[in-house]
């Protein structure tokens, strides 16, 4: 054991690279053009068929990326990059021993979450998504994962620590808003099968079989990030063989897995302002105040003007973004506006969403994250009220770790961009961007040779960089990690959530 609206086709000219599984093997193919929406599901479909880890590795890698732009190869907003045994950061100790690991993700690649008046003319599919269900019946007939899934079956249960601080016109097809895609669900198998392969197989942290002693799951009760946890299982642990009884020989009923929900209204696995009225007021107040936030504003205002010509309405820069990407990530034409550009004949001038359009507003999104979860005049207490309960239950999860008080090895929280940015922000990470599809964070406590405890944070396969340079999360003494979280632990929640600023808010009853 290891120690350790369609525009016309002649148009459509952004090329993109596809991976096509034929009977020949993999092949790489470059199309000057963008695919019919279908594509992306038809190809993902042969790779479903005939699956490989490395065709499904390179899909999932590829898609979103376009060779005529210049490549970020540590940043892919339609991919976030796994663990894999090759690159991930061991500790320079050899004697050292991992002891506990807390996942947090974001889900997988969703539809938008919200519907424009361009977006009526497009297609989702998400029907075939029950064909990898995680609780469905398989066969080997049938079965066409390269993970052997139906020994699990889930169940969705609400529980309430008692730490918890507030215990008092669509689109074609077949998705809802913010739905998770086939795609996304087998991203979410594949960052699995890739833990697996390093907490099992190399490592030899976790159990070869799944243990429900040895796992907890928490997800916000939200459909996209259950399916994704689920399915994170289904690639660590959907392997299994089903256990036979010893006295007759049946097969013994399949394991247990128990996805830990709580209401919104108490959730605290995003920054939850309904529940605190005050994080809202103060994260109002800051954006209004910060010279970065006014900047952006100012040094925008012509092409905020311009989406909302192309796009037929007013967002965020991350509405915009919610609109655009999805169908990056897809290979999906982007939105196409025609007007009349004033002159006699009868042509109508048409204007269309490109993919410096979507880089832009991807630079704009960052830019507003960074301030607005790290570096903003005082965010620090927003912190406080928005992701002090969750770093608290961290510092939990590691403090029991530690003593022996618990069996958990695995904690896994399944939730949303808005998890991870705020954790970031927590951590003072020296990387803001916008957390891709299927972002992982890993939290690890090891003992050294020497008996002495550290956290390692890994981030999209990488150790976090902080801007201040606080701890090296490659290696951070525990009792100084737990401190930095103690610092946005707050001893009355829910009296300090009911605050408010009388010049600037309404009050609260």
């Amino acid at each position: 054991m290891p120690a350790y609206h369609h525009p016309p086709a002649h148009r459509l000219t952004v090329p993109l690279v596809l991976l096509l599984l034929t009977a020949g093997g993999l092949v790489l193919t470059s199309i000057r053009s963008y695919p019919t929406p279908q594509t992306i599901n038809d190809t993902l479909q042969k790779v479903l068929d005939r699956p490989t880890q490395t065709s499904l590795n390179d899909l999932f890698d590829t898609i979103g990326s376009h060779p005529d732009r210049e490549s970020t190869a540590d940043y892919n907003y339609c991919q976030a990059r796994r663990p894999d045994t090759e690159t991930y950061p061991y500790p320079k100790d050899k004697d050292a021993k991992l002891v506990n690991s807390q996942l947090f993700v974001r889900h997988g690649d969703r539809t938008p979450i919200t519907v424009l008046p361009l977006d009526l003319d497009l297609t989702w599919e998400c029907a075939n998504l029950s064909a990898f269900s995680f609780t469905g019946p398989a066969t080997d007939q049938d079965e066409k994962s390269p993970f052997r899934y139906a020994n699990v079956v889930t169940h969705q249960v609400v529980t309430i620590p008692p730490q918890s601080p507030w215990t008092h016109q669509m689109w074609h097809g077949s998705c809802i808003t913010g739905q998770l895609t086939p795609l996304g669900a087998w991203q979410h198998r594949v960052l699995g099968a890739a833990l697996r392969d390093l907490y099992v197989d190399h490592l030899r942290f976790l159990p070869p079989t799944f243990d429900p002693e040895t796992v907890y799951i928490r997800s916000t009760d939200v459909w996209r990030t259950k399916q994704s946890a689920e399915n994170l299982m289904a690639g660590l642990y959907g392997n299994q063989k089903t256990a036979k009884s010893s006295d007759d020989d049946t097969v013994a009923p399949p394991p247990v897995l128990q996805i830990h929900t709580l209401p919104v209204e108490m959730d605290y696995l995003t920054m939850n302002g309904g529940a605190c009225p005050r994080m809202n007021q103060l994260r109002s107040q800051i954006e209004k105040a910060s010279p970065v936030m006014k900047k952006l504003y100012e040094d925008n205002v012509d092409f905020n003007n311009e989406l909302k010509t192309l796009l037929g309405a007013e967002r965020t820069w991350s509405g915009y973004m919610d609109t655009i990407m999805p169908r990056v990530c897809h290979g999906k034409p982007l939105q196409c506006r025609r007007s009349d550009d004033g002159d006699d004949d009868d042509d109508e001038k048409e204007e269309c969403v490109t993919l410096d359009t979507a880089s832009k507003i991807l630079d704009n999104v960052a830019t507003q994250t960074t301030e607005m979860y790290r570096d903003a005049e005082g965010i620090f207490e927003v912190l406080q009220l928005g992701i002090g309960p969750l770093a608290q239950e961290i510092k939990r999860n590691l403090v029991a770790a530690k003593d022996g008080a618990t069996k958990v090895l695995l904690n896994l929280y399944s939730g949303h961009d808005t998890t991870l940015s705020p954790l970031l922000g927590m951590l003072d990470s020296a990387d803001m961007r916008w957390p891709p599809y299927a972002s992982n964070m890993l939290v690890e406590l090891w003992k050294s040779g020497s008996g002495e405890h550290f956290v390692r944070v890994i981030y999209n396969h990488k150790v976090v960089e902080t801007k201040s340079k606080w701890c090296d999360l490659s290696w951070c003494p525990l009792d100084k990690f737990t401190a930095h979280l103690d610092r946005f632990y707050v001893s009355d929640l829910l009296k300090e959530c009911q605050k408010q600023d009388l010049k600037h808010g309404k009050k609260i009853e």
